[in-house]
């Protein structure tokens, strides 16, 4: 059996309203991961594939995950990522004026594009999405259509594309479970399976996912 890791690294904030603190660990009490707007970090993710060699004397080829750069690059960097269990979600939302009546309602069309419940990528356009479609998707995020020279579109705009909205708490712990088990998924048709998954919010600190064999 052979291990072959490939690594990305991203630009992302998020806020983590789960974080608890403890004042005989910490030094300072206050959680600040839990501020918002939120807070960035420079990722750096590692996906490890297990498997035996095929007939190019590989695992696989590392360009064959070119697919999980461009995954990152369109659903995570440069976002803010937001739990939809967070307790401030829903008024923060309402405050910014997109979220009205248990749905999320846009100015103009958006591209939604989403990792459902399987772990599988889709997209569509709309100006309207119910609240309980997006907590049951493991992942949203929107795409406006084009630059509006207006503010109040701007201002949308510009909201629009930078969120990104994680079913849980965005810790690193919860994030590298994620990618464990979208890579897992989606990394099938190579006929290799993902081994772990480790993902570093700085240089020393990280978190790794992996499942036990039976």
């Amino acid at each position: 059996m052979f291990l072959i890791s490939k690594t990305f690294n991203f630009s992302t904030a998020h806020s983590v309203h789960s974080q608890k603190l403890n004042p005989k660990w910490s030094k300072n009490p206050y959680p600040k991961c839990r501020r918002l707007p939120g807070h960035g970090h420079n990722y750096e993710l590692t996906v490890f594939l297990k498997g035996e060699l095929n007939e190019t004397q590989m695992i696989t080829d590392f360009g064959h995950l070119k697919w999980l750069k461009d995954f990152i690059d369109d659903f995570f960097d440069h976002k803010l990522v937001i739990g939809t269990d967070d307790p401030a979600f829903k008024l923060l939302f309402e405050k910014l004026g997109i979220l009205k009546e248990e749905a999320f309602v846009f100015p103009f069309k958006v591209k939604v594009a989403i990792v459902d419940s399987n772990y599988r990528i889709k997209s569509y356009e709309a100006e309207k999405v119910d609240l309980k479609e997006i907590e049951s998707y493991h992942l949203t995020t929107f795409t406006s259509p084009s630059l509006y020279e207006d503010p109040t579109l701007d201002f949308y705009q510009r909201l629009i594309d930078g969120i990104a909205l994680f079913k849980g708490s965005p810790t690193s712990e919860n994030l590298s479970k994620f990618f464990y088990h979208f890579v897992s998924e989606n990394i099938k048709p190579l006929k290799v399976k993902c081994y772990k998954v480790e993902i570093k919010e700085t240089p020393s600190s990280s978190a790794v996912y992996y499942e036990e064999e039976t």
